[in-house]
């Protein structure tokens, strides 16, 4: 089987697998989620052993290269921006939701785990950051 039709196939295992996550979630059914999982799990062993290949099975169609260095930049630049604009709404939404905690006290909970979820996210970051910058 070439590159192409591997390709392909993971694809459509892609969208199988995003459709059971959401009609999982829609009904309500850990089991179709469970199922999700499962294939996942089973997919990436897969993907790990043609990791190499991975970028000749998504980059090209049909001959010509759909992305390339000016595309994987404007793609870097949008996911920082979108990183940290979701950090700071989250950070302000949830300062928001504290300042109002003794009008709502039922949401209180929810500002404390937008913060922690912030922090999560900035964590990754920095160690994301470090590990690439010491790879390149």
């Amino acid at each position: 089987m070439n590159l192409k039709n591997q390709g392909i196939i993971l694809k459509i295992v892609s969208v199988f697998v995003t459709g059971l996550w959401v009609a999982g979630l829609i009904i309500g059914s850990i089991y179709l989620v469970l199922l999700a999982i499962l294939i996942v799990l089973v997919e990436l062993p897969i993907v790990y052993i043609k990791r190499d290949s991975l970028k000749d099975m998504f980059q090209e169609s049909d001959g010509r290269v759909v992305e390339d260095e000016r595309t994987q930049l404007i793609n870097e630049k949008a996911s920082s921006m979108t990183l940290g604009i979701f950090i700071a709404v989250i950070v302000y939404v949830a300062i928001v939701l504290l300042a109002l905690r003794n009008s709502f006290p039922e949401w209180t909970l929810a500002a404390y785990t937008l913060i922690g979820s912030a922090v999560l996210c900035l964590i990754l970051y920095g160690i994301s950051r470090l590990y690439y910058g010491r790879k390149y």
